[in-house]
């Protein structure tokens, strides 16, 4: 007797395994891409307070930062000028866009772009994520909202 492949049965099995695996692996995979995505976040606002301390202390556009100083102030309503060209030169971007839409309990920001504070006489950069508030900060320290604890 030949053997013409599977039966339907064994077919209907396989697929009803394969679905119960997915299952279970498609909300482990979710958390791990938003979280992968918040850890860009982080990195990025990171790199965002660096860009501002430095061209804060540049002498070539010193003056310029005075403008900027207070807030928070939403990164994406930065004047165009000096000082924007400085940061965004030492970012190596045009734009700097968030890429989580939640925090690490998984509720949605209330605003998904950066903010940051700037005090150009004592050179003091906070950053923020989502919200102003300590819970979505970014830099100098990382909120309870950003990352697991």
């Amino acid at each position: 007797m030949k053997n013409r492949g599977f039966s339907l049965v064994e077919l209907l099995i396989i697929i009803a395994i394969m679905a119960v695996l997915s299952g279970a692996l498609a909300p482990m995979l979710i958390r791990y891409i938003n979280k992968s995505r918040l850890s860009t976040d982080i990195d990025s606002g990171k790199a965002l307070a660096t860009a501002l301390m430095s061209a804060a202390a540049d002498e070539s556009v010193g003056d310029a930062a005075e403008g900027y100083s207070g807030g928070p102030h939403p990164v994406s309503q930065m004047a165009d000028g000096a000082f924007k060209n400085a940061v965004f030169s030492v970012l190596g971007t045009d734009e700097l866009v968030g890429k989580s839409k939640k925090d690490v309990d998984g509720n949605a920001f209330p605003h998904p772009e950066f903010y940051y504070t700037l005090d150009t006489e004592t050179g003091k950069v906070e950053v923020y994520y989502g919200d102003t508030s300590d819970d979505y900060q970014i830099y100098p320290v990382t909120g309870s909202k950003l990352v697991d604890n």
